[in-house]
């Protein structure tokens, strides 16, 4: 029975498949996966695609119609994400929809009425479109009920945190070899005086995160360790993440959630720097430190940029230690003062001197020279900064 009820839903299938293109001049159906079972792609993927449409960046979008159906061989990583995207954008529960897609990417052109998504606001269009989601009035409540369940002033504001850790591809991949991503893993400990003084600064702190290898041991009013202290939910996920002062990371999938809400981001211990033009204007990076083992010492920039191992954009622990290279992460002064410079800059106290643009200019001028080339905005300018202080203080970056 069910072998017969799968090749009537083929044959469906099929037609719709032909069916699409034979009222292609006069309406656009195309179709999608969703990202849906990582949360960092269900954000961006979909709200820089709904931008882009916006846009017309890839035609008339009036003429175009989506049709999105979930990743049917994953769970949905948030279910309250889900629910927002559901609100705004057509997605099927048929299977017979993703087997018309199926088998429509096999028929000629294929490729026109299949939804291509990516993760990179290249057009610059964060800065000029609201997000595509909102929270509804019970859910703004229910958010803020929580909320004014530990705030310690009416209107308190808070700031999220993410650092990421082995735990989470540890339980997705179980038989992956997860060392080869040691690399992007981080020690919270390192976290600890920036929640400190973001605590006696009047913020509270949420520690996020879904699963955790350890607990955040800070025991100081106002730091709630939000992701193994029972508080979590995927609601909440979401509405923390979307409302929150600043969002601090470690580059992770929870933190596409405040960009697609346009919530600056601290981003720290972040490589490849290859990567680093992907994000914008309202983002901060500083880097991890490539230690040369051999010779006890930090890598410089332009050494990098020379190197024959294309270390600029390398994603596997193997190849540093194979190139004598001990990753360093940032200090925790390092991270509380990229924190400190994003809070100026949204709170429009931040001065801009001459001197600060230099170092931004020679590291941006580096960056043009890595090999594999670096990741580049369609838009000029739109490009995210380099810590400050951490460019001061690290001299071989801009050497």
């Amino acid at each position: 029975m069910k072998s017969v009820v799968r090749l009537l839903q083929l044959t469906v299938g099929f037609l719709i498949a032909i069916a699409i293109r034979v009222v292609y001049p006069v309406r656009h159906y195309k179709f999608g996966r969703l990202p849906s079972h990582e949360i960092g792609h269900y954000a961006s993927n979909v709200e820089i695609h709904l931008c882009e449409k916006d846009a017309k960046i890839h035609g008339d979008s009036k003429k175009t119609a989506d049709i999105w159906y979930r990743n049917p061989d994953y769970a949905v990583a948030n279910n309250q994400l889900d629910t927002m995207w559901s609100r705004v954008i057509n997605i099927s529960d048929s299977p017979i929809t993703r087997y018309a897609d199926a088998i429509s990417r096999r028929l000629p052109g294929g490729s026109k009425f299949s939804i291509s998504h990516h993760d990179r606001d290249a057009y610059g269009l964060y800065g000029k479109m609201w997000s595509h989601i909102q929270f509804s009035n019970s859910e703004t409540k229910q958010g803020e009920d929580f909320l004014n369940s530990v705030r310690r002033a009416p209107n308190q504001k808070f700031v999220c945190l993410a650092v990421r850790d082995s735990s989470y591809k540890r339980d997705q991949f179980e038989n992956r070899d997860i060392r080869h991503d040691d690399y992007r893993n981080n020690d919270i400990s390192n976290f600890q005086n920036v929640v400190e003084k973001l605590a006696n600064d009047g913020y509270l702190v949420f520690r996020m995160g879904a699963k955790v290898e350890r607990p955040f041991a800070v025991d100081t009013p106002g730091v709630f360790d939000y992701a193994s202290n029972g508080m979590r939910t995927d609601f909440l996920d979401v509405y923390l993440s979307a409302n929150c002062e600043i969002f601090i990371s470690t580059v992770l999938g929870i933190d596409s959630i405040p960009e697609i809400f346009r919530v600056p981001r601290v981003l720290t211990n972040y490589i490849p720097i290859a990567n680093f033009g992907k994000y914008g204007p309202q983002d901060l990076i500083i880097p991890k430190q490539y230690w040369i083992e051999n010779e006890n010492r930090f890598m410089s920039f332009s050494e990098i940029v020379a190197s024959k191992n294309a270390l600029g954009s390398c994603t596997s622990s193997y190849e540093y230690q194979r190139a004598g290279l001990k990753l360093v992460e940032n200090t925790p002064q390092e991270i509380t003062l990229a924190t400190q410079e994003v809070l100026a800059r949204k709170n429009d106290t931040w001065q801009l001197t001459v001197d600060a643009k230099a170092l931004q200019d020679k590291f941006w001028s580096l960056y043009d020279q890595l090999s594999p080339p670096g990741i580049q905005s369609r838009v000029i300018g739109h490009k995210p900064i380099i810590g400050t202080e951490f460019l001061r203080t690290n001299p071989h970056w801009t050497i």
